[in-house]
């Protein structure tokens, strides 16, 4: 806009002065000065609406730009790859992409989609460890993490100055670094999907509003990009379950557990593309999983170099290496980076280098059904953090159904076997039941055995308890031939070193090295089977003969491995094995049960003799005759020990001469002579244990072996209660070999007629024992009678009181006692003490201590002049190292004065009516310690109401179960408590209170108790 004044004057219009001049002039300036403000603020008016006009064109372009950008995004195809380059098309359409990253979180790795440094695409997809120590752009878990975990978007105006202040810090290994960046977070649902990245060498290249105009891309981005994860999320575990469902439907038609492995591992491979693909098995017998399948030719079972060098490869120790985990926690173990895991092994010994495969992550999952664990299936990748949730759930679901169909084919495996076990064991069982003769039935079972077993021989050897050898029973082969020669063998310990360890461990033992005997059949090794009873004893061994083919296993061998113990016919000759000692044991316990009846009607009648007799000698003698009838030995005599001059006495005898029989009644043997004629009895045993063993070969001395008319004697020892009381000396003849003649039956009757006899003398001892306590028991009731006539009445009339007492020895006498004493003018002296003893010691010093007292008090006033002179009187007269403390009072009705001294007794209580106690101390000592001591009196005024408790220990030392003592302070609660009652309910108060306290507890003291009680008028009764 012009805006043009023109003017027009003349001088003939308007005469001009001087001064009219310049004011004309200053008019003229101040026109055009208002001129030029209009038309200035005109400009300004049109350049500011110009300026908005192009503000909201670029707001209207930006919004369009924005819009477009999310329908492309809303439009896009749901593929993340194609997606990503998508939103960095549209980010560049809004701001300087040339350095762009997308990325996205997968389960603690980032995963690059889309990046560009300086408008040159980098290769992609490239995922990455937050966790690990550096990324590709230098961030320990620096702005990466911070914006996943915070959730918040950064703008970096310039790293080098804002360094400080950034909230993770960066360390870029680039020569020429970003100096401004943009980072926002992808988030929907909550979670951070991923980041969208920008970034420039030159600072402050972003500002606020490509942050916002970023921020609104990238919100339109993360809907779009959890839609197509979750499309494709849905379509590959579609896919993946559809796949599992026809691998699992190819395994299961399989055959055996073996095949099945293998199409799983074929299939997988094929299907999803893993490799090395492996499924192991887990070793039975040892705590290694071994691959059974992979689609790695390196790690199959079947290698060219079958060796035992190759064998080694193929198994794992569980817990060892990312397998070995899994089947030790019987979980899944999932490694997106196997760089990053110290478990992951790296490659097999022995395995070329070129053959290791390029693992970068590794899943292994347990198979496991009904809580049983078969084994592993082990998937690896060559990409990071293949093995997301989605294939973690198909490769379990996989693992679930290859488990199952595992365990169904090693089930019918198992049921077949089992069948053919079963009927070979109801064969052989068959074959037992129908001979009840040890030979006949071993014999059958022989033949039988190398037939169902597929053994070359099998033989019976049966111990002889007797003999302490194994005899040769039978020995029979597959076509029935007998080995004549077997049956005549007696091997003892010794004589071939793998039966003497079968016969010490009592387990099944393998051996190469064939015993001469044996020639004739010339068997690759032997297996030797203990035949064990119910109860662990050795009745046998059965030994089988195998083939070259066999497992010939040394014994210690275990980890060999053709080592297995679920060989089914190894289970075979065990069950052959297990029945043949059930039946042996039957055999013997028949025959046993038959002798055992013969011997208890032997001891039975031993018993009735000793019964109906009560004379010690009478019941030996009877004794030492039936054992000559019952076991039919040729001399006996019996040995009893005199515990008070330790000697053992000659007893009664059988079968000894007249003349051997007057050497022996002259004859006391010491218990060093005894001990040398049993040297085992020595060693392992002394008079006051018992000894281990039922009886004693002896080394006979030349008087016993001239008594008894042989060299073979043995000696029974006659315990009962623990101890030896004496012994029973038998005399056998010896057989052709110079061993006793005598079967161990024989000496278990022996054994168990030493038992009677030594009954016998106990009984005859605790007869007298017994009649020895009846006679004391009798002496200590006389005394404890006496001793209580000792004691005055308990509750005496006193003047102005009301007495009550209480006394319990703790045995039938004791030490404590107590006494009133009616003096001169009314006054009475009370006396309680306790001597330091129990029983019928205290009890006689006691009386010794009470009379002295007596007559000391009656001739003296002065409490504590009583105590001296009968401190001096006891140690004048008294020879026992004993003592007493004593409490001395007298009582002075017409004063209300007690006056008492104190000889080292637990002091008094004297309660008060306001419930407050006051001990009666004194400064005595016990009378009998010392010949001369200084006592003093004190006085104490007795008031109405008032009380004086007097106690020996024993009642405050009364102990309960937890050794806790009754205490003064019970007492004391106990008497505050009874303060109103009467002397006597207070008595019984503290009585129940002490028996509370203690329960259950023995009495361990004498307890004595005296409750004085100063009445509150004259109408106050007795207590």
């Amino acid at each position: 806009m012009l805006i043009t004044l023109n003017f027009v004057t003349t001088p003939a219009m308007f005469p001009i002065s001087p001064e009219d001049d310049r004011g004309a002039i200053l008019l003229l300036l101040i026109t055009a000065m208002m001129a030029a403000a209009l038309v200035a603020s005109l400009l300004l008016i049109y350049l500011r609406r110009r300026r908005t006009r192009r503000m909201l064109e670029e707001r209207v372009a930006e919004q369009e730009a924005l819009i477009a950008a999310g329908r492309a995004l809303v439009a896009a195809e749901l593929n993340l790859d194609a997606l990503c380059n998508l939103i960095a098309e549209q980010a560049g359409q809004i701001i300087d992409n040339r350095t762009f990253q997308v990325g996205l979180f997968n389960e603690g790795y980032y995963d690059i989609r889309y990046w560009t440094i300086d408008g040159v695409p980098q290769p992609v997809p490239q995922v990455f460890d937050l966790e690990a120590q550096h990324s590709v752009m230098g961030e320990a878990r620096g702005l990466v993490g911070w914006v996943r975990d915070s959730q918040q978007p950064l703008l970096v105006g310039d790293f080098e100055r804002e360094m400080g202040q950034l909230p993770a810090r960066p360390n870029y290994e680039s020569e020429s670094p970003p100096r401004s960046a943009l980072f926002l977070p992808l988030i929907s649902g909550g979670r951070t999907l991923g980041i969208v990245s920008a970034q420039s060498r030159r600072p402050y290249h972003y500002g606020e509003q490509d942050l916002r105009q970023l921020t609104i891309l990238a919100n339109q981005a993360a809907a779009a990009i959890a839609n197509a994860q979750l499309f494709v999320q849905e379509r590959t575990r579609a896919v993946h379950l559809e796949m599992v469902t026809r691998i699992a439907v190819q395994a299961n038609a399989a055959e055996d557990a073996e095949g099945i492995m293998e199409q799983v591992v074929s299939l997988t491979h094929s299907t999803f593309g893993f490799h090395p693909v492996s499924v192991f098995r887990v070793e039975p017998d040892s705590r290694m999983v071994v691959v059974q399948a992979s689609s790695m030719p390196e790690l199959r079972p079947e290698r060219p170099d079958d060796s035992v060098e190759a064998t080694r490869l193929l198994g794992l120790p569980i817990g060892y290496g990312i397998v070995g985990a899994a089947a030790e926690m019987r979980h899944t173990v999932v490694v997106n980076s196997t760089a990053e895991d110290d478990r992951y092994l790296l490659m097999l010994e022995g395995m070329a280098p070129e053959s290791v495969p390029d693992t970068r992550s590794e899943i292994a999952i347990p198979l496991v059904v009904n809580n049983e664990f078969l084994g592993v299936l082990d998937v690896q990748s060559p990409e990071v953090g293949a093995f997301g949730t989605t294939e973690r759930m198909v490769l379990e679901a996989l693992a679930a159904e290859v488990a199952g169909a595992v365990y169904k084919a090693q089930q019918w495996a198992r049921e077949q076997e089992q069948a053919w076990v079963t009927t070979a064991q109801l064969q052989v069982a068959e074959a037992i039941g129908r001979h009840d003769d040890r030979d006949e039935m071993l014999e059958a079972v022989a033949r039988l055995a190398p037939i169902l077993a597929g053994v070359e021989i099998c033989g019976f050897f049966a111990w002889n308890e007797d003999k302490e050898r194994y005899l040769g029973m039978t020995l029979a082969d597959a076509v029935g031939s007998a080995d004549e020669h077997f049956t005549q063998l007696e091997l003892g310990i010794g004589d071939w070193s793998t039966l003497d360890a079968v016969h010490v461990g009592c387990e099944a033992l393998t051996t190469t090295q064939i015993p001469a005997w044996l020639d004739k059949w010339q068997p690759a090794c032997l297996r030797l089977y203990p035949l064990i009873s119910s109860q662990g004893k050795n009745l046998g061994v059965m030994v089988v003969g195998l083939n070259a083919a066999d497992a010939c296993v040394e014994s210690g061998e275990k980890d060999h491995p053709n080592a297995s113990a679920a060989n089914p016919r190894e289970e075979l000759i065990l069950n052959i094995a297990r029945q043949t000692g059930q039946a042996l044991e039957r055999t013997y316990l028949r025959l046993a049960q038959q002798e055992e009846a013969w011997v208890n009607t032997a001891l039975l009648q031993v018993a009735e003799a000793v019964n109906s007799l009560t004379d010690l000698n009478e019941i030996l003698d009877t004794i030492v005759r039936l054992v000559p009838l019952l076991v039919g030995i040729d001399s006996v005599f019996i040995l009893i020990w005199n515990d008070e001059r330790q000697v053992f006495n000659i007893g009664p005898s059988y079968g000894v001469s007249s003349m051997g029989r007057g050497l022996v009644e002259t004859l006391e043997v010491d218990r060093d002579e005894f001990m040398a004629m049993s040297p085992q009895l020595a060693q392992e045993y002394d008079l006051s244990r018992q000894p281990n063993t039922g009886y004693y070969p002896l080394r006979v001395p030349v008087w016993l072996e001239t008594v008894l008319n042989t060299p073979v004697v043995y000696g029974f020892p006659l315990v009962a209660r623990g101890q030896l009381v004496g012994a029973q000396i038998v005399g056998l003849q010896q057989d052709r070999h110079g061993r006793a003649s005598v079967s161990p039956r024989r000496f278990s009757i022996l054994n168990g007629i030493a038992q009677q006899a030594a009954t016998a003398v106990v009984n005859n001892q605790l007869y007298k024992e017994s009649a020895e306590r009846v006679r004391m028991q009798q002496e200590l009731d006389v005394a404890h009678t006496i001793q209580a006539s000792f004691l005055p009445d308990g509750s005496p009339d006193i003047p102005g009181c009301s007495v009550a007492t209480l006394w319990q020895a703790a045995r039938q006498v004791g030490g404590d006692f107590y006494d009133f004493l009616p003096l001169d003018d009314g006054k009475w002296g009370i006396v309680i003490a306790d001597v330091a003893d129990k029983g019928v010691p205290a009890a006689l010093f006691m009386a010794l201590s009470r009379t002295i007292l007596r007559t000391v008090a009656f001739n003296r006033d002065d409490p504590a002049h009583v105590l001296m002179r009968s401190n001096e009187i006891i140690g004048r007269e008294a020879r026992a190292d004993l003592f007493v403390t004593m409490f001395y009072g007298i009582w002075d009705p017409a004063t209300d004065q007690f006056t008492y001294s104190n000889a080292g007794h637990n002091p008094p209580l004297l309660l008060k009516t306001n419930g407050e106690f006051q001990v009666l101390t004194g400064n005595g000592i016990a009378l009998g310690v010392l010949p001369e001591v200084h006592m003093e009196s004190q006085s104490v005024r007795l008031r109405p109401g008032e009380t004086i408790i007097l106690y020996t220990d024993g009642v405050t030392e009364a102990l309960n179960e937890d050794f806790d003592e009754f205490g003064l302070e019970r007492l004391q609660v106990a008497a505050r408590a009874a303060a109103g009652q009467p002397s006597s309910e207070m008595v019984k108060h503290i009585d129940d209170s002490i028996r509370d306290h203690t329960g259950q507890t023995p009495q361990f003291d004498d307890m004595t108790l005296i409750v004085m009680k100063r009445r509150r008028g004259k109408s106050e009764k007795q207590g």
